[in-house]
């Protein structure tokens, strides 16, 4: 069955999404909210993808920065923007949305279902939809130029929730045709604990900072930015955030376990892991500060790990101070205005109330 999909965001990971979508025969709908991003997509009348050493050009069926017109009518929406943007995108599209309809966010980050789906419910939406997220986003990769993108590594597996947990099914009924490496997991708890970026995001950005802004070479990120010292105290964290998910009863790789699970790699260290994924060599590190690491990451990463584990009782001084000195670097307070209890609307909630909400939807 040819299904109508739609992909929201138009930056590395939106692009290849789309352009695998319509080389596997979908008729997809590329858009997003800012028209810069497809500009160049749409005056050369597609997008050229290159994967696996080859190179193939491909034609979405659409593609605009009209949201809700994209969205209209399509079984499958593929949200692959910043976490930070997934409220900003539920607002935009609630009152478009059709029962029926299944909204994947690549990646949710931690608890990105949980925020939409409470966004779509505040702003009166009560259309029949799923909400899933995918724990990490599926490929490695970057735009090469305005509409050309290169795909570096696809992961082996990729765990996939639902919000509520019980409909997962339903989800992977639509998305495992164009994407096998998608795994069930029961609950969004478990893809939100599996949170890897804000491991190895934030920190290495936090410790190679005055690189960042004074080296206008640049940087291999994961192969120059993740020394063996960087790469133990992502193992700090790391340990932090696998103790928040064993006190909620959920299993989660460590950060070395994820690594060997989704790429071609060896070592007996995190340092060596990294060091020997290739599709890792030539990934670049941000030439600004003002990145999606970092911006990102911690709001929608850390301080819902760290606000989880103290509603368990569990630790998180590490994480803690990660996102302190961003806080005070950066001159905002992340702990506000990011995914913290009161904002995914779990305050007041005891560690077994938060398990029953995050399987079921229900309080």
């Amino acid at each position: 069955m040819k299904h109508v999909i739609t992909v929201i965001g138009a930056g590395n990971g939106g692009t290849a999404i789309a352009a695998h979508l319509t080389s596997a025969g979908a008729e997809t709908r590329l858009c997003d909210l800012f028209p810069q991003y497809i500009e160049g997509i749409k005056t050369a009348g597609g997008i050229e993808l290159t994967d696996n050493g080859k190179t193939v050009f491909v034609s979405p069926a659409l593609v605009t920065d009209d949201v809700p017109a994209a969205v209209q009518g399509a079984k499958l929406i593929m949200v692959v923007t910043p976490a930070f943007t997934h409220k900003m995108i539920a607002e935009k599209i609630c009152d478009t949305l059709e029962d029926g309809q299944i909204i994947v966010l690549n990646p949710g980050r931690t608890a990105g279902a949980l925020e939409f789906y409470n966004t779509l419910r505040t702003k009166g939406c009560e259309k029949d939809v799923i909400v899933a997220e995918a724990q990490t986003l599926i490929y490695s990769t970057r735009k090469t130029g305005d509409h050309a993108v290169h795909i570096y590594g696809t992961k082996q597996s990729v765990d996939l929730s639902a919000f509520p947990g019980n409909r997962i099914r339903e989800v992977l009924e639509v998305l495992s045709p164009y994407y096998p490496q998608f795994t069930p997991v029961p609950s969004v708890l478990k893809t939100s604990l599996t949170n890897i970026g804000s491991m190895f995001h934030p920190t290495p950005i936090l410790l190679n900072i005055g690189r960042i802004e004074s080296d206008e070479r640049g940087f291999r990120y994961y192969w120059d930015g993740i020394t063996p010292s960087v790469a133990a105290l992502i193992e700090k964290l790391d340990a932090e955030r696998v103790a928040v998910a064993k006190a909620y009863d959920v299993e989660v790789p460590t950060a070395k376990e994820w690594l060997l699970r989704s790429y071609t790699t060896h070592g007996d260290s995190l340092f060596e892991l990294i060091r020997n994924n290739d599709a890792y060599g030539e990934i670049k590190a941000p030439t600004t500060i003002q990145a999606r690491y970092m911006t990102e990451d911690v709001p929608n990463g850390l301080v819902p790990i760290a606000a989880l584990g103290a509603a368990a009782g569990v630790s998180t001084p590490n994480i803690n101070a990660v996102i302190t000195l961003a806080c005070s670097i950066y001159s905002r307070d992340f702990r506000k205005e990011g995914r913290s209890l009161e904002n995914l609307g779990l305050a007041g909630m005891e560690k077994e109330e938060i398990c029953q909400y995050f399987k079921t939807g229900r309080r």
